[in-house]
């Protein structure tokens, strides 16, 4: 299985098609078929790659809370991207993979050419809801360790988290899991989306209100974004509506400059 050793773990990533870059991270729970349909969809131009987060399924997952920050996955992503001769590309990604892609446009803006944000969200601005939203997938991450134990094998789908269509194919150690939420999702800064000097593309379902306010944001701060609403579908609307998700995707990406 093809897989990078950057900071210290194996990463494990997929790749599909030829062309022009597009490095795409998933969410919480998630893993790198996620982004299969759209893959497939767009390998006849594009060079498209998918991994899974350290704490994911294929990749190590450290036992150290220490090994989960966002600083450190930003850091993986570019490891990662070097390891595969990638210097600049099209970075997006879904939910806490899309919140990556903006911090990494953060550290790393030469190497993007623009950004595809799918049910993404900014961070937090305002320090209550900040701990607010920490206090929560702490007290998630404490549920899961006391059901399955950390050191067991268990899927997105039982573990509550990732997208549901992924069913029984997501197998995480729960520590991964736990450590992601504890770490890397604590705590999110704001990303200031007026700073960002790149084309951008905003999807976000019709049904997933708790991102559509974000998408809202987004659309209005960003000097270069275009949102675009899926019909009948929710948060992971690129495994839900596959075909819309595709269509918007190519569309953006053949009206860039690349």
């Amino acid at each position: 299985m093809p897989a990078v050793h950057v900071n210290g773990i194996d990463i494990y990533y997929q790749e599909h098609g030829s062309g022009y870059p597009l490095v795409l991270t998933h969410g919480l729970g998630d893993i790198a078929e996620l982004w299969s349909p759209l893959a497939k969809a767009l390998g006849d131009r594009y060079r498209v790659v998918s991994w899974d987060m350290r704490g994911h399924h294929r990749s190590e997952a450290p036992e150290e809370l220490s090994a989960y920050t966002q600083d450190i996955v930003v850091e993986d992503l570019r490891a990662l991207s070097d390891e595969l001769g990638i210097k600049r590309a099209v970075y997006g990604g879904h939910s806490l993979g899309g919140y990556t892609a903006l911090r990494f446009y953060e550290k790393y803006p030469e190497r993007v050419a623009a950004l595809v944000l799918h049910a993404a969200g900014p961070g937090y601005r305002n320090p209550d809801a900040s701990q607010a939203w920490t206090d929560r997938l702490a007290r998630a991450a404490d549920k899961q360790e006391e059901r399955f134990g950390k050191d067991v094998r268990v899927s997105g789908k039982e573990l509550r988290v990732g997208a549901p269509a992924l069913g029984e194919t997501s197998q995480h150690l729960v520590r991964g899991i736990t450590g992601v939420e504890r770490g890397v999702m604590a705590h999110p800064s704001f990303t200031d989306a007026t700073k960002i000097d790149v084309p951008a593309l905003v999807i976000v379902g019709e049904g997933d209100k708790n991102y559509m306010a974000s998408a809202d944001y987004l659309e209005a701060k960003l000097p270069y974004g275009r949102k675009v609403v899926i019909e009948d579908a929710g948060h992971p609307a690129t495994l839900e509506q596959p075909e819309a998700v595709n269509a918007a995707v190519r569309e953006f990406l053949d009206g860039l400059e690349l």
